[in-house]
């Protein structure tokens, strides 16, 4: 255990089992966020891309979004999606089509060039899923996720 994680432990260690498990978790997932994170980056880089770009592509694959849109679904800020989303369309792997809803937001839309990208870090992602869950139990997977969301939930309603 690191000595910064050691101190913010010792803090949090009340003697209350839950507590002291939760914070633990929590750690678990700062650790496990930044380990996906370098991964998605390995994943999208032979393809040019990184992590930014391909959730952003991702999100419009099935149907083009309004930024704002793809910014609440990603919980990213409108701004750093605009951004991603010029440069995704600077190097022609979206495009920016009118949205009869709105005259001013833009929908993006994932061209073929994007589309095909984005089908070669899905493969590459799935290749990378199917090795690291080989053993694993489905069940306590799901367990772990509805966990997670549950205290998602939770954390969200403490937000000002």
């Amino acid at each position: 255990m690191s000595d910064k994680l050691a101190r913010r432990q010792h803090v949090v260690n009340n003697g209350d089992r839950a507590c002291d498990a939760y914070s633990a978790l929590i750690d678990q997932v700062g650790s496990l966020a930044n380990v996906v994170e370098a991964i998605g980056n390995g994943i999208a880089r032979p393809t040019g891309q990184s992590l930014a770009r391909w959730q952003v592509l991702a999100e419009v694959e099935q149907e083009a979004a309004p930024v704002g849109a793809i910014a609440c679904r990603l919980g990213h800020t409108r701004q750093a999606v605009q951004r991603v989303a010029d440069l995704l369309v600077e190097d022609e792997l979206a495009c920016y089509r009118p949205n009869p809803a709105h005259q001013r937001a833009k929908l993006l839309e994932v061209t073929p060039t994007g589309r095909a990208a984005l089908h070669r870090m899905q493969t590459a992602y799935t290749q990378l899923a199917l090795r690291t869950t080989e053993g694993l139990d489905a069940e306590r997977l799901h367990l772990a996720r509805e966990t997670l969301r549950e205290l998602q939930r939770r954390l969200e309603s403490e937000l000002p």
